[in-house]
């Protein structure tokens, strides 16, 4: 019996960045629907979630690549409103396309890749002596903090997975690896993050680097098979 799960992005849907990714993991078993906080939304109502100067901020995409930026507690009640939406649609999963979000209880099982990638790293990183952390905006930076703390020292930098020029793209994924190179261990704190800038980061970094997406995503293959 094929297995049901809803993908919801803080951006506009689909995410053809992500989602395909993640569903090589998940197999052809389990289909797959996607929604998004900005989906229908024109240019006005998008304003209306933009940041405030120096509030917290998510970023993401839109449909057709554009990146934007947005309010964290604006958006974060829109998504939860938005999953609810779904809470009696016989989903297996709701899953947030997002690591920065909390969810209200609901009556179906949602994975919170917050929950999810923050445990799991807190785990990994017990014998560590120095956590890198790579986030995708400078300014969140300073803000940035995991849900489960760490026993380490943690070491955080910012590179775009929504940039639109490639070589300005690469150079902030080397750069970031490069500042990253004296810690135990590498995590991509966004799930907009895929492979390709995985393996650039490592590469520039030579420490072990994870992907936030793929530790969800593993997960759910679990949970789904």
């Amino acid at each position: 019996m094929a297995r049901r799960i809803a993908f919801f992005t803080i951006g506009e849907s689909p995410r053809s960045d992500v989602v395909p990714e993640m569903a090589l993991c998940l197999g052809e078993h389990v289909r797959i629907d996607e929604f998004g906080v900005l989906d229908g939304l024109d240019a006005a109502q998008r304003a209306a979630l933009a940041p405030q100067p120096g509030s917290h901020r998510f970023a993401s995409r839109l449909r057709d690549g554009t990146p934007v930026e947005l309010d964290h507690h604006a958006t974060e009640a829109r998504l939860a409103a938005l999953m609810q939406q779904a809470d009696d649609k016989g989903y297996d999963a709701l899953v947030p396309l997002c690591t920065g979000t909390l969810i209200p209880r609901m009556r179906s099982l949602v994975v919170e890749p917050q929950q999810v990638v923050d445990h799991h790293v807190a785990a990994l990183s017990a014998h560590c002596t120095t956590l890198g952390l790579i986030v995708p905006l400078a300014a969140q930076v300073a803000t940035f903090h995991l849900a489960q703390p760490v026993a380490c020292a943690v070491k955080t930098v910012h590179a775009s997975p929504y940039e639109t020029d490639p070589q300005a793209a690469a150079a902030a994924f080397d750069a970031a690896g490069r500042a990253l190179a004296d810690c135990d261990l590498i995590v991509m704190h966004c799930m907009g993050y895929g492979q390709a800038m995985r393996a650039r980061v490592a590469q520039a970094s030579g420490r072990p680097t994870l992907l936030s997406n793929r530790i969800v995503a593993d997960a759910l293959a679990q949970l789904l098979a």
